[in-house]
């Protein structure tokens, strides 16, 4: 209880420092550009809503006690002909490009800050779930889906998408998908020559997370290569394993991802496995006794939950020779009470196992139009590993080409909203909170790494967002001094203020917007996370990162 305490604390200060740090160290290029060009300065604080406050020079340095970054109080940034300082007297009129350079080094030090980042993950490199492909084998495809009726089929080679070659992760291909506008189209390799499909992408109901924003995810699943990492010295290294060794099979079943790795690991029940490796280009086989892992052993009925339909669990799957298959439960029964106990998720249910430690339990269940109980006495599953693999992959993509995939990205992001066929709209925008929470998510899950990798995105993204040519934004303060620099006279105040108003009016509906959606967005994956299909604990926490 103490650790989960001291981890939420951690996250919370971890959070608020970074994601005010992006939003500081703005502040402070603007500050630095000020007093280099002997601008006047009220203010400049950290946080906001002043608790402390200093003078010197002329400058009242305030900590306020809302740590979201802070502000610069410059008067002479604005384009009125009658700017005063705080004790109202008026201050002198600046050149054009004063304030030129002053709004530009907020965004400046934020794509410094972001090139900070960007070396350290670019030395560090970026988890991934996937090694990069530059061709995907199709292990599956759905039925019927669109890709389906496009022509995919299993086995097939794809060496394209949109006609262009690719060299990225899995991650990168959903959203080289996900940001097509109309139809997509796959190049397959056959016989040497490319053959190409169109589909439309549709919204695939088995990706809940994707399914619930409304966008688009692949009917197909690929061949992902199983390439392990091993750690030096562990029961993995001993028996053999090297670092870029290749998976192929376990017990003569194919491996082609971490869920069907796993399984056939704990298939044998800790008896010796064969694996087929491929290294440098060479089968070789080895035999490996799995260990145990202790911190995972639990109590287990053997039921996966189909969906949560008017806040009852539905099986979906149940697990062969598990508790619940010997006691005669069966796919599309609904849990309704466990000893007693009304159940509406998967987390119920385990709950209320784990409190048992494994006596027997009674269930109500609802088959059809009767209402069934059984007396079930849930098993003890052991979990096997072998003590040393990881299948997290580090991309090391250089500080520039970070930059500029935030750049692509953003552009990909705004021509999806304003684009008929695009399948991002204006809802999927996130604001501070979503923000925040994707950055608590990663921190509190163990991911320092893929933390700060967002925060690269995010300094680098608030550099480029802060440069559109808009009134309220550094890039409409260039724009207007630029203006300026070429009718050789200010812009009248009766033609800007009311233009300035309208885009701050612009500007507060945009984030109420935003936050109505992230607070949506947030509920959804919550209720979503709580049905998770889960019947044995997974050993590796597999990190995802944009490309």
């Amino acid at each position: 209880m103490i650790w989960t305490f001291l981890t939420y604390i951690f996250v919370i200060i971890f959070v608020l420092f970074f994601f005010g740090f992006c939003i500081f160290i703005h502040e402070v290029g603007h500050f630095l550009a000020a007093k280099w060009r002997k601008m006047h300065i009220v203010a400049f604080s950290i946080g906001f809503k002043k608790i402390w406050c200093y003078k010197h020079k002329g400058i009242e340095y305030r900590i306020g006690c809302l740590p979201f970054g802070g502000y610069v109080d410059i008067p002479q940034l604005e384009t009125s002909d009658n700017v005063k300082d705080s004790e109202g007297n008026k201050l002198p009129s600046i050149k054009p490009t004063d304030r030129i350079i002053v709004a530009f080094a907020g965004p400046l030090f934020n794509i410094l800050f972001g090139f900070v980042l960007a070396t350290f993950l670019w030395i560090y490199g970026i988890p991934q779930s996937t090694p990069r492909m530059d061709s995907i084998i199709v292990a599956e495809v759905t039925a019927n889906s669109p890709e389906y009726r496009a022509g995919l089929r299993k086995g097939d080679d794809i060496v394209q998408i949109n006609g262009e070659s690719f060299d990225t992760n899995w991650n990168g291909v959903i959203q080289k998908i996900l940001f097509s506008v109309g139809d997509v189209t796959l190049g397959i390799k056959t016989d040497n020559k490319i053959k190409t499909i169109a589909y439309a992408p549709a919204v695939n109901p088995n990706n809940k997370l994707m399914a619930e924003e409304g966008l688009p995810y692949p009917f197909f699943r690929p061949e992902i290569p199983f390439i392990i990492q091993v750690v030096p010295g562990s029961n993995a290294s001993s028996e053999g394993l090297k670092t870029d060794d290749r998976i192929i099979k376990i017990n003569n079943s194919y491996i082609i991802d971490y869920e069907n790795y796993i399984n056939a690991i704990n298939d044998g029940n800790g008896k010796p496995v064969s694996i087929e490796i491929v290294r440098d280009n060479h089968p070789l086989t080895l035999n490996i006794k799995p260990t145990v892992v202790e911190e995972g052993k639990r109590h287990l009925i053997g039921v996966f939950p189909n969906t949560e339909v008017n806040d009852k669990l539905q099986i979906k799957k149940i697990v062969p020779n598990s508790a619940a298959a010997e006691h005669g439960i069966k796919i599309g029964d609904v849990i309704l009470e466990a000893d007693g106990n009304i159940i509406s998720s998967i987390t119920d249910l385990v709950n209320i196992i784990n409190t048992n430690h494994g006596s027997p339990m009674s269930l109500l269940v609802q088959r059809g139009n009767e209402k069934l109980n059984f007396e079930i006495t849930p098993k003890l599953h052991i979990p096997y590993q072998i003590a040393g693999i990881s299948v997290v992959f580090f991309n090391h993509v250089n500080p520039w080409q970070q930059f500029i995939n935030v750049i692509n990205m953003s552009y990909k992001s705004l021509r999806g909203i304003f684009t008929s066929g695009s399948r991002i709209k204006a809802k999927h925008m996130s604001g501070p909170i979503g923000i925040v929470t994707v950055i608590g998510k990663a921190v509190y899950n163990g991911s320092i790494v893929h933390a700060l990798n967002i925060i690269a995105i995010i300094t680098f993204s608030l550099a480029i967002l802060n440069l559109l040519p808009l009134p309220i934004l550094d890039g409409g303060h260039i724009l207007i001094s630029v203006i300026e620099l070429i009718i050789r006279r200010p812009i009248p105040n009766k033609l800007l203020q009311p233009i300035c108003m309208f885009f701050i009016i612009v500007l507060i509906s945009l984030m109420i917007f935003v936050t109505f959606n992230d607070v949506d967005r947030i509920t959804k994956f919550t209720r979503i996370f709580k049905s998770k299909q889960i019947t044995q604990p997974q050993q590796i926490e597999i990190d995802t990162s944009k490309q």
